[in-house]
C-alpha cells in the first residue's frame, strides 16, 4: 500500500477530529485518535502522505527521533504510518483546507479547495509551516527551463545524481548533509556558501572538511553564484566570486540549491487565530485561541518550543489527548496504556485463522 493512494473517504461524515495536515505530527495524531477510541479524517494538501519529509528530502536520513539510530524520510513516514493504519483514519489527499465555520452547536465546518465540506466535532492544525516554495538565488534569471533537470532545491532521489559532477549551494544542514550523501554517488562534488563558517550540525561540517582535506571535495566559503553556463537544455558550469574578487569557474551537471524555504500560511492567516512568528500561539492543552480547535508540529507556538519531529510527536499527542475534553464533554477520561489496549485489540479481533 503506497502513501499516495486515497485509503478512504468517507464523505461529508461527522468525525471526532478533522487532522490538517499529513506531515509525521498529523500522521501521528490520527494514531493517537486510534489509541483513545475517537474518530478522525486527515486533510492533506499533498498528493501524498509525509510532508516536507516525503516531498523534499524522501532520501534524506534523520537520526534524532527516538527509537530509530538512523532512517530515511520516506521510512520514518512509512512507519508512521503503519502505526496508524490499523485504526482506518479517514484520508483525503490533494485538497487545501481554504476555510473552517464554528457552528451552533460548537463542532467545526472546513471547507476545501474542490468547495467539498468536513464535519468533526474539534479541529486539529497540522500544517507544518504551512505552504512552502524554494528559496532562489535573484542573481539567475530566466532559468525556469532548467529547474528541475539541472537546477535543483531538494534530493528526490540520489540515483538522479550518479556520475554527475554537482554544485551545492548553501551552509546549513540540508546542504552539508548532502555535500556528505553524495560522495559516493556524484563524480565530483563542489560545496558553495557564502559566509565564512557553516550553520550546519558541527559533526557534518567536520566530515565535510575531512573530505575537502582528502581532496574528495572542494568548498569554497565567503564564496557566491555569480552565473551559470548552458546551452538552453542542460547545464556546463557555475561561475562563482569569492568576496576578495577572485572569479572561479567550475564545470557542472547539475546546480543543487539548498538555501532554505520560505513559508506561507495561506488561507490559515485570515482564520482570526492569535499569531506569532508566522505560528499559532497555544497554551499547555495545545488549544488556540478557540475553543475546540487545537494546533501541532511547527506550526503551533509556545514559549519554549523546539521545531524538531519529536516535539512535534508529543504535541501531536498532547492535542488528541486534551481535545477528548471538548469532544466527549462531561466523561471522566481515563487513560489507557498502548499495551493493555493493544491486548484488548487482539483479544477482540474476529478470527480469520
Amino acid at each position: 500500500m503506497t502513501l499516495n493512494k486515497l485509503y478512504f473517504d468517507g464523505g461529508e461524515e461527522i468525525r471526532d477530529l478533522t487532522i490538517i495536515g499529513g506531515g509525521p505530527t498529523g500522521i501521528f495524531a490520527a494514531f493517537q485518535c486510534g489509541m483513545n477510541n475517537i474518530s478522525c479524517r486527515i486533510i492533506e494538501s499533498m498528493p501524498q502522505l509525509g510532508g516536507q519529509l516525503a516531498a523534499l528530502y524522501p532520501e534524506k536520513h534523520i537520526y534524532d527521533v527516538a527509537g530509530f539510530p538512523e532512517v530515511s524520510a520516506a521510512g520514518l513516514v512509512e512507519s508512521l504510518w503503519k502505526q496508524t493504519e490499523r485504526y482506518n483514519p479517514e484520508v483525503i489527499l490533494g485538497e487545501t483546507v481554504t476555510r473552517y465555520r464554528k457552528l451552533e452547536d460548537d463542532s467545526f465546518e472546513v471547507t476545501v479547495s474542490s468547495g467539498r465540506v468536513f464535519l468533526s466535532r474539534a479541529l486539529l492544525i497540522a500544517a507544518g509551516l504551512g505552504a512552502f516554495s524554494p528559496r532562489k538565488l535573484p542573481q539567475l534569471q530566466n532559468i525556469d527551463h532548467l529547474e528541475g533537470r539541472s537546477i535543483l532545491y531538494s534530493v528526490k532521489s540520489i540515483s538522479d545524481f550518479v556520475g554527475k559532477k554537482v554544485v551545492i549551494v548553501g551552509g546549513g544542514d540540508s546542504a552539508l548533509d548532502w555535500t556528505v550523501g553524495l560522495l559516493n554517488t556524484a563524480a565530483q562534488v563542489t560545496l558553495v556558501h557564502r559566509m565564512h563558517e557553516f550553520q550546519g550540525h558541527g559533526k557534518t561540517a567536520r566530515e565535510v572538511f575531512d573530505a575537502r582535506q582528502s581532496g574528495r571535495i572542494d568548498v569554497f566559503l565567503n564564496t557566491e553564484v555569480q552565473s551559470i553556463d548552458s546551452d538552453g537544455e542542460t547545464l556546463s558550469a557555475v561561475h562563482l566570486r569569492s568576496k576578495n574578487g577572485k572569479s572561479i569557474r567550475v564545470d557542472a551537471d547539475c546546480l543543487l540549491l539548498l538555501i532554505g524555504f520560505k513559508s506561507n500560511l495561506g488561507p490559515l492567516a485570515g482564520w482570526d487565530l492569535e499569531l506569532t512568528d508566522n505560528a499559532l500561539v497555544v497554551d499547555s492543552h495545545m488549544k488556540t485561541s478557540v475553543d475546540g480547535l487545537y494546533a501541532a508540529g511547527d506550526i503551533a507556538f509556545y514559549p519554549g518550543k523546539l521545531k524538531i519531529i519529536q516535539t512535534g510527536l508529543s504535541d501531536a499527542a498532547m492535542a488528541v489527548r486534551h481535545s477528548l475534553t471538548y469532544i466527549k464533554p462531561g466523561e471522566k477520561i481515563r487513560h489507557t496504556f498502548s499495551s493493555l489496549k493493544t491486548i484488548k485489540e487482539k483479544r477482540n479481533a474476529p478470527d480469520n485463522g
